[in-house]
């Protein structure tokens, strides 16, 4: 997936292209620059209130199967020991918890969760993982992650890691993109380590990726987020060596269907 390191706001710097200090330093070209630092990240921060998701009676339940949860990264951040993990089936609570205790020198952040059922052996039920963060006041769910198997044991010798954020409740459309740059503007930018593409939704980043300095021209691939089917985006690119924000004039509507997109220059 995509990897992106998320933080709750982006930093200073207008990238809207209309500045009074954009420049057009060649006649009939679409790109406009201003001044930098452009910190693009993906504000994940959400208004939902606490779940009151109920810890199951284990005797109302026969079976049961062991499930541990690792937080993907772009979430540890955020993590909190507020945090809850949910399983559900058929729509029941089936096991909560909170975040385990670190053991050992790790950063990942676990939740180990007992699922009950009255499932027998041979009956492999859908499972539904529901996860809040206290910090972002964001929810996750994902449907069909895993199955219930009785009396199994999932996630611990091989770590079980899923895409919670693709569950996120607050961007419901999740567009995968693929941008390909323009030959000329690596003659124009001439890229380096720490460039960046974004897609920006007004001045909120829906999208972000690195640029590889020695294949500037090879498709990017990256996932973009919107509130709603059609929201108008528009491909940025950042210059770590000036420091300066491009508008590339590039737009794109945001859908829940993949696109293609060519990042135009003239």
């Amino acid at each position: 997936m995509m990897l992106v390191a998320l933080t709750l706001m982006w930093g200073c710097g207008s990238s809207d292209g209309g500045d009074d200090n954009s420049t057009n330093p060649i006649p009939g070209q679409k790109w406009f620059k201003t001044q930098g630092p452009a910190n693009w990240a993906i504000d994940w921060s959400f208004n939902e209130p606490i779940p009151q998701w109920s810890i199951p009676r284990p005797e109302d339940y026969e079976s049961w199967m062991i499930l541990m949860v690792t937080l993907q990264p772009e979430l540890v951040p955020y993590s909190s020991e507020n945090d809850l993990m949910a399983v559900f089936i058929r729509g029941d609570v089936r096991a909560v918890a909170r975040p385990a205790i670190s053991m050992g020198n790790t950063n990942d952040v676990t939740f180990i969760l007992k699922v009950l059922g009255n499932e027998v052996s041979d009956e492999a039920m859908d499972m539904q993982l529901g996860y809040y963060c206290s910090k972002l006041k964001l929810s996750c769910v994902l449907a069909g992650s895993n199955r219930f198997v009785a009396e199994y044991v999932y996630g611990v010798d091989k770590p079980f890691v899923p895409d919670l954020l693709s569950g996120n409740t607050k961007y419901y459309v999740q567009m995968p993109l693929t941008l390909q740059m323009p030959p000329i503007a690596q003659n124009v930018i001439q890229p380096q380590k720490g460039d960046l593409l974004a897609v920006m939704v007004g001045d909120e980043c829906r999208g972000v990726t690195t640029v590889d300095e020695n294949l500037f021209l090879a498709p990017y691939s990256f996932k973009v987020y919107g509130r709603e089917e059609g929201e108008q985006g528009t491909v940025y690119y950042y210059n770590a060596r000036e420091n300066t924000i491009w508008n590339t004039g590039t737009v794109l509507n945001i859908t829940s269907s993949a696109q293609t997109v060519n990042v135009d220059y003239n």
